[in-house]
């Protein structure tokens, strides 16, 4: 059958209509779904945190399913690792995990780990375009043992932090302070300063600063108890110098200067930065004043975060008084006497008798061995006061007057980042 030709001049109508018509549609179709599916990809897109371990003290494992074993040993450099990695401590080691953002020395959280802990990093990202407006996420499941969690201010973009346990799982979305112990029987939650969100077995409670909280296997979280106490004020510094004093420097020679002392912002945390160059002796100090009553406490535990950068003097000097970093309670004893305990740290020589002795010899005051630490290494250090009286064979403390950090040497760079004496009633 042949058309006509004003039958086929309708065919080629409708025929441009439909192509004209499919290509307006096809048209719109990607105008609306390319932006659509580039926002998507632009606020989904995520990249790996930067997650380093480090040994504070003995030797941590490092573990992966699908990957060789390895460890890090105290004073070798950190290592990274990745999402899925485990992070095992054995009675005797502790171990510090730092995260920061790809290509930043700022610090989102830094993580300690005391003995006998596992805990494995799940997940650690932050959005790979500036243009997301999604969090950071770090998840982290603590399998048994005891960890530390300090979250600084991390700025604009904000940070969500879970730790899941085999108890229950809690949301931390604030900046703050957060302490766990975990074993088979129960988990314990205690935040210092911040916020967490506490979830098990169907029910949920807040925990704001000072305040804890108990899970124990297969039920449900405790209602807010009162934690440990911090007996130091603005421990942090991220009130500046508030609640702390500076004595003027004690300077040898008078030909030499005095260093630099201030509260400064480092890799996004203020810390109290010491830095000295010069020839002779010279100190400086830094107190708090604390006048409490401790005599009915249970426990004293004494927590300090800190870096030595720099250090000329080998160990602590001839004398062993001049540590680039000293940390002293000054006290009086349940019989009435009023003493001065001090523990000192350095990070260059080595003990030798009768030349670089491990003690203060010529202060009269209860001491224990100084700590040598890695150099430019953030270290945690903790020691309960009343257990390490008892084993000096001196009384148990009454009142604490003052807390003193002392930075001395000749040419010596310290940073402390923290420093707390949490007291259970």
């Amino acid at each position: 059958m042949t058309l006509s030709p004003q039958q086929n001049g309708l065919d080629r109508q409708r025929l441009a209509w439909a192509l004209l018509l499919g290509s307006f549609f096809v048209c719109l179709a990607l105008t609306v779904t390319i932006p659509i599916a580039a926002n998507t990809y632009i606020q989904k897109a995520t990249e790996s945190l930067n997650v380093t371990v480090q040994a504070n003290k003995g030797t941590v494992g490092i573990d992966h399913m699908t990957d060789v074993s390895r460890a890090v040993r105290a004073g070798e450099p950190g290592q990274q690792i990745l999402p899925g990695n485990s992070i095992r401590t054995d009675a005797v080691a502790s171990a510090l995990i730092s995260i920061s953002p790809p290509d930043e020395e700022r610090l989102l959280a830094r993580l300690q780990l005391y003995g006998n802990t596992v805990l494995t990093v799940n997940q650690a990202q932050t959005p790979r375009f500036q243009a997301s407006d999604a969090a950071q996420t770090i998840e982290l499941e603590l399998e048994g043992g005891r960890l530390h969690l300090s979250l600084p201010e991390v700025g604009e973009r904000p940070l969500q932090t879970i730790v899941v346990t085999p108890q229950g799982q809690i949301a931390i979305n604030e900046p703050g302070q957060y302490s766990f112990i975990v074993d088979n029987e129960e988990t314990q939650v205690a935040v210092q300063d911040g916020r967490a969100h506490v979830a098990a077995a169907g029910q949920s409670i807040d925990l704001t600063t000072d305040q804890r909280s108990v899970i124990p296997t297969e039920g449900t979280p405790s209602a807010p108890l009162p934690t440990e106490r911090n007996l130091i004020q603005n421990g942090d510094f991220s009130a500046g110098w508030n609640q702390w004093r500076q004595h003027v420097w004690d300077v040898e020679r008078s030909d030499q200067p005095a260093g630099h002392i201030d509260v400064e912002t480092i890799n996004g945390e203020p810390t109290l930065y010491i830095r000295r160059e010069g020839v002779g002796h010279a100190d400086v100090r830094v107190l708090q004043i604390i006048n409490q009553d401790v005599t009915d406490f249970a426990s004293l535990e004494l927590q300090l975060t800190f870096r030595i950068v720099g250090q000329t003097l080998g160990v602590c000097g001839i004398q062993g008084s001049e540590c680039p970093l000293f940390l002293r309670i000054d006290y009086d004893d349940q019989t009435g006497v009023n003493r001065i305990w001090q523990h000192g740290f350095y990070s260059v020589g080595e003990v030798i008798e009768g030349e670089t002795p491990d003690t203060c010899i010529s202060c009269a005051l209860v001491q224990s061995a100084h700590d040598p630490v890695t150099m430019g290494q953030v270290q945690f250090y903790e020691v309960d006061l009343s257990d390490e009286l008892a084993r000096q064979g001196v009384p148990p403390i009454s009142f604490i007057k003052s807390l003193e950090l002392v930075a001395s040497g000749h040419s010596f760079e310290v940073e402390v980042v923290e420093v707390a004496v949490m007291a259970e009633e």
